[in-house]
């Protein structure tokens, strides 16, 4: 994981009302935290997209009070309608020392083999806990399904080593070929014949000899 510099500006105050005069200019409210002290400060957001393109986890180097400062981006928020960041926590680290983080679990594209037998893939974690130092994070972790036959399942144990300490324990699911659900013809009841329905001409020949023979009777 690659360090990228990152271009931060002081504020005063905090709330709704300064957070929305800094989107306003372009700016994202951000917060670091760590053994320097918090202290609040804000972003370009062109800044932050950029640094949000280069994957989750990503180590900064920021400049504060002429004190230059690691910082793993920790987390950011986004605005649930424009999908527009909108906050940022920012962790302090030192390179030399190992820390947690998650890591997000993708698959190859090499299809399972089970798909040729109507296979449907299902997914289980889709990132885990890894412990390492700051210049060792996985950008992912990739899972190669390509032997899964339908009714198998690839858990964390199956992950191909990566020289850092994972967290998460071996048996956790992380993606399963199961066989395609079938659904059962729905049983055809049979119905009596509603009014104004035509009778089938030997049901009805049956009940006019029956009504004949009554007449008889009486």
């Amino acid at each position: 994981m690659k360090t990228l510099a990152l271009e931060v500006f002081s504020r005063e105050g905090a709330g709704k009302g300064v957070a929305r005069k800094l989107r306003r200019a372009g700016m994202v409210p951000a917060v670091i935290y760590g053994p320097g002290g918090t202290v609040q400060l804000a972003v370009r957001l062109r800044d932050l997209q950029g640094i949000l393109k280069e994957g989750a986890n990503a180590i900064l180097e920021v400049e504060v009070a002429n004190t230059k400062r690691t910082v793993l981006l920790k987390d950011v928020q986004y605005d649930p309608i424009r999908q527009v960041a909108i906050h940022a926590d920012l962790f302090e680290i030192s390179m030399d020392q190992t820390i947690r983080v998650m890591v997000e679990v993708r698959h190859t594209d090499a299809e399972p083999v089970g798909f040729k037998t109507g296979g449907i893939l299902t997914h289980g974690l889709t990132e885990i806990e890894v412990e390492c130092l700051p210049s060792d994070i996985p950008e992912f972790f990739e899972a190669d399904l390509s032997a899964l036959d339908v009714g198998d399942a690839y858990h964390v144990s199956d992950l191909p080593a990566t020289g850092v300490k994972i967290l998460t324990p071996e048996d956790q699911l992380l993606y399963a070929l199961v066989a395609p659900t079938v659904e059962a013809e729905p049983e055809v009841e049979e119905e009596e014949v509603a009014e104004g329905e035509e009778v089938p001409a030997e049901e009805a020949e049956e009940k006019s000899s029956e009504s004949d023979e009554k007449s008889e009777a009486g």
